[in-house]
């Protein structure tokens, strides 16, 4: 009897396998341990602020970070408005990942880079276990190492951009696709299709688009079953396949269905910018196909990569003078193959060119070029892997630090001289404690920007909101009235700022409406302004809570002209809780009951809370229709409690307007944003969508969380409780839900105004577009079809038409209202 069987037939005894298994975990988890370390060291001295995307991101990692500090787990609205804060392509899961960071580090820039160690830790494990099944456990150390070592992964891990976080998801969902196509048990096969379901969900919930990288792979699984039910009648590929749909759309459904529209938008209008900004790359040029390939060694760095490339080539000869073949079978090589090919295929006709693009496909790329030399003798591998494993820390180390050694590929130094972000966001902080303010930001330079401010305002505690200016040239005096705040800068101004901020700056600093507030020098020699209007339309000051619950006093010309904008004052004084449950119905109404109106909410929304009171002052800006007769308006005030839906009227000294033909001094600001909807509403009417929509990204601009969308509701339906046929209040409050994305109220309040109005074709094709958006193709069709019977001609009806018959499930329909034959 052989000494050894006791041993094996020992039940708690180690295997080779199981101490191998822990001798690569023990790998694994050093090579994590020292990309933490290094990334922690380059945090530590780096002191730049995020740039344009990373601004952007971070701002929404924060903004899910506000909301998740009250979460209400059970009620589904709660989880609408959550999806809402990621309304494009750019999905939320790697904002949810970053928050335990949050809660560890603090909400800060320094956090949200930390977050991608988690990620890195993925694609670690995923890398290994590629390489692992593919070849050889060598191959899956190596790989795994040199995936965080390259240029391009390391400068991405001390960044923050969702490329990273999907190349990791996109890595594991390959492992997992990998392992369901080559499992050998139904039970493998079982375990493998579920976690790539939910590893698929992933890569969508990071950005939906990444999908794409996965085509060639999805066609293949897709007609192998197809062709297994029907050649072999073995209906478990299918079924698997079903299954690993079904868990993939049930995980994404909720964040897809509330955003799908914006999404798809939001995937076009990326498209279109990269088709405007980048010539040159196109898809049908050579320098488009090559362009990947011209920078593969800055991805990898030339020196990893000459290595690797000639040591393969030595395994290459060795194998072939032995007659052997390399590693792995040749179908997971041919299926990996066809992986690299068809994400390649979609880096080429992407319209945009850039690298980082490119991250996603190379830790499966690397597999393969470190696989080969994993066949040469032990003695030769050791010092082959030693030498690429310094390599790769010089390469990393010197991506990231400056060294003697210049790098011949992209760097990503810290920068040690901070930026004044925080300064400008505490100087109108100070200017404005109560309340919430928007910042202009007419620069779009890589450290100061509107993304990068934004952040900087949510940080400190929401208090500052930052947006670029988006009039059309030839009407940028209409960004000139709609903020408060602005902030130039002098020197580089960056890509997208052009004529029409250089307008705005030179008309700001030339009004005496502005003054300049801070002026601030930059790192890159240049120097930052900060501009306030000296009269604001908002301003809060504490007082001594007054007798009375709320106060209003009311300050107007004594006469103006219909049609043309013009300033009325409401100073009111109350407690700051009362205000902001307040809503004030403001008719200005003559002897026959004609009016225009003014509702809103004291402090417009941008009232922070508290438990103080204070005074405030709104200059806001009104405009009686053209349409309402001369005469004496008097002012009527309501007061609407947000909780209990009571009304009062608020009692103040009679004031009255007198239209006719001497206007009022024309106002310098904006009408406020609850009277433009009002005025945008009345478009619908006639179909007039396009310039409607640019207006209301106007609006958005000026008001960043959209506070006079709340307002424009509740205001409304307490006027149609008095006049539920008004067409006045129901444009706009159709408007308001479809906005804020509230398709079955959308949809209730058109069928009230086909009621109203039933031979307005653009209403029914309202009505049509509001049920496609919740996937009711068989209401969309009967809706339509009542447009098309009182107006054919409208331009978009066919295509309308064409997505409900899609829903239905009409694809001949669909096809023939494309082509134009129905």
């Amino acid at each position: 009897m052989s000494l050894q069987s006791p041993v094996k037939s020992f039940p708690f005894a180690r295997s080779p396998a199981h101490a191998s298994d822990r001798r690569d975990a023990l790998i694994l988890l050093g090579f994590w341990l020292l990309s933490l370390a290094i990334d922690g060291l380059w945090r530590g001295f780096d002191l730049a602020p995020p740039a344009w995307d990373q601004g952007d991101h971070f701002s929404r990692a924060l903004a899910f970070w506000q909301a998740w500090q009250s979460p209400q787990l059970l009620d589904g609205g709660w989880w609408t408005q959550l999806w809402q804060l990621a309304p494009t392509y750019r999905g939320p899961l790697t904002y949810l990942l970053t928050l335990p960071l949050f809660s560890l580090f603090g909400a800060n820039w320094e956090s949200a880079i930390a977050s991608n160690g988690l990620f890195s830790g993925l694609l670690l494990i995923s890398t290994y276990g590629l390489g692992r099944l593919y070849a050889n456990r060598t191959t899956g150390l190596v790989a795994a190492g040199l995936s965080l070592a390259v240029p391009l992964t390391i400068i991405q891990r001390v960044d923050y951009l969702i490329d990273y976080s999907l190349t990791a998801m996109l890595t594991l969902t390959w492992l997992c696709l990998s392992l369901w196509q080559f499992a050998r048990t139904p039970k493998r096969r079982l375990g493998a299709a579920i976690a790539s379901g939910i590893a698929i969900a992933a890569v969508f919930l990071t950005r939906p688009t990444g999908l794409l990288f996965l085509w060639l792979p999805f066609l293949w699984l897709a007609i192998a079953a197809v062709l297994q039910l029907f050649r072999r009648y073995r209906w478990q590929p299918l079924a698997e396949l079903l299954l690993v749909s079904g868990i993939a759309g049930l995980l994404s459904w909720p964040w897809f269905s509330t955003n799908w529209l914006t999404i798809l938008s939001s995937i076009a209008n990326a498209r279109d910018w990269g088709v405007k900004y980048q010539e040159g790359l196109e898809a049908n040029t050579l320098s488009g196909w090559l362009y990947y390939p011209e920078n593969l060694p800055e991805m990898l760095s030339p020196w990893l990569l000459g290595v690797l490339i000639v040591s393969s080539a030595s395994a290459g000869v060795w194998l072939w003078k032995r007659g052997e073949s390399g590693p792995g079978s040749r179908d997971r090589w041919l299926w990996l193959a066809g992986f690299l090919l068809g994400a390649y295929l979609v880096c080429v006709l992407g319209s945009t060119k850039v690298t980082r693009f490119f991250l996603p496909l190379l830790p499966s790329l690397i597999v393969p070029l470190v696989t080969l030399p994993t066949v040469l003798p032990r003695r030769w591998q050791v010092g082959l892997w030693t030498g690429v494993g310094a390599i790769a820390i010089a390469v990393g180390l010197q991506t990231i630090f400056p060294t003697p050694l210049r790098a011949s590929w992209p760097t990503r130094f810290p920068q040690t001289q901070a930026w004044p972000l925080a300064e400008i966001i505490e100087r109108i902080r100070e200017t404005q404690p109560q309340l919430q303010s928007t910042l202009a930001v007419l620069t779009d330079a890589e450290a100061l920007n509107a993304f990068n401010l934004n952040a900087e305002g949510q940080k400190q505690d929401f208090s500052v909101f930052a947006r670029q200016t988006l009039a059309p040239e030839d009407n940028w005096q209409a960004d000139f009235r709609a903020f408060d705040w602005f902030l130039s800068k002098t020197g580089d101004q960056g890509v997208m700022a052009g004529e029409r901020e250089k307008r705005l700056v030179e008309a700001i600093a030339q009004s005496p409406e502005f003054q300049s507030v801070g002026q601030w020098p930059l790192p890159d020699g240049s120097q930052a302004e900060l501009w306030q209007r000296r009269a604001l339309t908002l301003s809060a000051k504490p007082i001594t809570c007054p007798s009375q619950p709320l106060e209003l006093t009311v300050t107007a010309p004594s006469q103006a002209k219909a049609g043309q904008p013009f300033q009325i004052t409401y100073r009111l004084r109350g407690s700051i809780e009362q205000l902001r449950n307040s809503l004030l119905l403001i008719s200005w109404q003559n002897d026959r009951d004609r009016l225009w109106v003014q509702d809103h909410q004291p402090g417009l929304g941008y009232l922070k809370a508290g438990r103080d009171c204070v005074e405030l002052e709104e200059r806001l800006t009104t405009q009686a229709p053209d349409s309402l007769p001369e005469g004496s308006y008097q002012l009527q005030v309501q007061r609407l409690d947000r909780e209990t839906g009571d009304r009062q009227t608020l009692r103040t000294a009679p004031t009255a307007i007198a239209l006719g033909s001497t206007p009022a001094p024309i106002s310098p600001t904006a009408l406020d944003p609850v009277s433009r909807l009002h005025q945008l509403g009345a478009l619908l009417e006639t179909g007039q969508v396009d310039p409607l929509f640019a207006d209301v990204n106007l609006l958005n601009q000026a008001d960043p969380e959209q506070h006079y969308l709340h307002q424009a509701i509740a205001s409304l339906q307490a006027r149609l409780a008095d006049e539920p046929n008004q067409l006045d209040w129901l444009y706009p409050l159709t408007l308001s839900y479809v906005l804020e994305r509230q398709a079955p109220q959308a949809e209730a309040v058109l069928q009230r105004i086909v009621a109203v109005n039933p031979d307005n074709a653009w209403n029914w094709t309202y009505l049509g577009f509001v049920q496609l958006y919740q996937f009711q193709g068989n209401k969309a069709q009967q809706s339509l079809l009542e447009a098309a019977l009182r107006q054919p001609e409208v331009p978009i009806l066919p295509t309308l038409q064409a997505v409900a018959a899609v829903q239905s499930g009409q694809w001949g329909e669909a096809i023939a209202r494309l082509r134009g034959e129905k």
